[in-house]
């Protein structure tokens, strides 16, 4: 398998059905919360979870002919392939390669028009009810035709271009509700526009090639061109073609795209929405629109959305890949090359909010220097609020490990550290309401790694950091004579 081989939705959804990860439902669903029960059942943990395929809807009630797809990437084998990858690709060898081609960012391709344009509805004809969109919980407050795409601004004062991901909630035919959240790069550009008193031109990209979404949610600092990552990542040019009324680019094989603006002090009551730390966030309340101007799309089109909730859902396992490997490039480029080995971002940590880091010490207290480098990027500025720092013995995308890590080399009146009314994710419900709208909450430090202090020391001849219990120790013979009965008896058919 090869990087090369799709371009694009369609083509990646021939790999999945190639590789046995696509399910096809005929039967007919309704948008209006069965779709998201269905997908909810798929990714619940004690039915299928990780294990589950990508569900693509063919027939949804009142939209004959119309398709939705869903749990896209919910799984590290899925994520592998949208990489070009073997599908059983293990978990650190997928973070090593995202962290790999970042590091060689690709410009993309301008082209004069992209399969995107193929439909085009403007002005009194637009019609955002016109595909598939889903009501996902019962509690939502919108049918949320953004929750697995990319929505595109550009800063006002330079050249900058941002990917992110937002949820986008139809309000009416013409007009989407956005949550727009302090930190976020969106709320940068959109400060901009206000303070200039102009509305905000954007474009909304749904459908595409899964580089395109992993590089729009991933936590890239200010300035970072996501659509050069998405191209790194793929590992050739992302072709992007001009808006039809303005001057955006966007990717040219997306399956629907939305053009607008947001306009200067008009708000409307948006929220709730079951979010991806588990709950519903985001209360009812006013929050900016996005007025479309126009919709393209592909014929027949295929839309796309994640199901957001507890784990595991695409959410999770994007950000468990994209932010181990940012942040360990953030640490080996602050000076911690070396010493660092590796960062693992667990995904039933709802992915973003703990933050595993293994690797040697160089002095006291380092595990808060590794805490306070990874908070002082984007990535740590409302998530990573939950750092763990243990040995280089202890592989951190085992969670085994790390449990025994916790309890055996952790002593709790001296390695936990709690930083007190920070900010964190809004989203997040660790702390009463109004301060939780705010985002003010504490931050962790739990250090599992022997002190530092203890290296070389002993006590009436017993080391201060015990010899590990550990089977490379055993004579030849005996690790020898473990491994072919193991081989006989517990693998006996391979």
């Amino acid at each position: 398998m090869g990087v090369d081989e799709f371009e694009d939705l369609r083509g990646f959804l021939r790999v999945l059905e190639e590789e046995g990860e696509l399910l096809c439902i005929k039967e007919q669903v309704d948008w209006n919360l069965e779709i998201g029960a269905i997908a909810r059942k798929f990714c619940d943990v004690e039915t299928r979870g990780e294990e589950a395929p990508a569900l693509l809807f063919e027939n949804i009630k009142d939209y004959p002919g119309g398709k939705f797809l869903t749990n896209t990437l919910a799984s590290y084998r899925r994520y592998a392939l949208a990489l070009g990858l073997e599908k059983n690709t293990p978990i650190k060898d997928i973070i090593r390669t995202f962290r790999e081609r970042i590091e060689r960012p690709v410009e993309p391709e301008i082209v004069e028009k992209g399969p995107c344009q193929e439909n085009i509805m403007k002005g009194d004809d637009v019609d955002l009810f016109k595909f598939p969109t889903p009501k996902w919980h019962p509690r939502d407050g919108h049918r949320y035709i953004g929750t697995f795409h990319v929505v595109i601004t550009k800063d006002l004062e330079s050249e900058w271009v941002n990917w992110g991901m937002y949820r986008l909630g139809i309000h009416d035919k013409k007009t989407i509700g956005i949550l727009v959240v302090r930190g976020q790069h969106i709320s940068e550009h959109l400060r901009k526009y206000f303070s200039a008193n102009k509305p905000m031109p954007i474009a909304v990209a749904i459908g595409n090639d899964p580089v395109i979404p992993i590089a729009a949610a991933s936590n890239f600092e200010a300035g970072v061109s996501e659509v050069k990552m998405a191209g790194a990542l793929k590992q050739k040019p992302i072709k992007l073609a001009r808006c039809v009324t303005n001057d955006l680019l966007v990717p040219a094989n997306s399956e629907i795209v939305l053009e607008g603006e947001i306009p200067l002090g008009e708000f409307k009551e948006e929220g709730p929405f079951g979010e991806y730390p588990g709950y519903y966030g985001g209360a009812i309340m006013p929050r900016p629109i996005i007025k479309v101007k126009c919709v393209t799309y592909r014929n027949n089109p295929i839309h796309t959305g994640s199901l957001e909730g507890p784990p595991l859902v695409d959410d999770h396992i994007m950000g468990s890949i994209s932010c181990s490997a940012i942040a360990k490039k953030h640490l080996e480029d602050r000076g911690l090359k070396g010493w660092v080995k590796d960062v693992f971002y667990p995904p039933f940590g709802a992915s973003w909010h703990i933050c595993i880091v293994s690797g040697k010490k160089a002095h006291s207290g380092f595990a808060q220097r590794v805490a306070f480098v990874i908070w002082g990027t984007k990535l740590g500025k409302s998530f990573s609020d939950k750092v763990i720092f243990v040995d280089e013995d202890i592989d951190p995308t085992d969670l085994n490990q790390v449990i025994w890590a916790i309890a055996t080399r952790m002593n709790p009146e001296r390695d936990i550290h709690v930083i007190r009314r920070s900010y964190v994710s809004p989203l997040l419900p660790l702390t009463e309401l109004p301060e939780r709208e705010l985002g003010i909450a504490g931050r962790l430090i739990i250090d599992a790694a022997f002190p530092y202090e203890w290296e070389g020391k002993e006590w009436k001849g017993m080391p201060q950091i015990p010899e590990k219990v550990s089977l490379e120790r055993w004579p030849d013979d005996a690790r020898n004579k473990a491994e072919e009965i193991v081989k006989k008896y517990l693998f006996k058919s391979k």
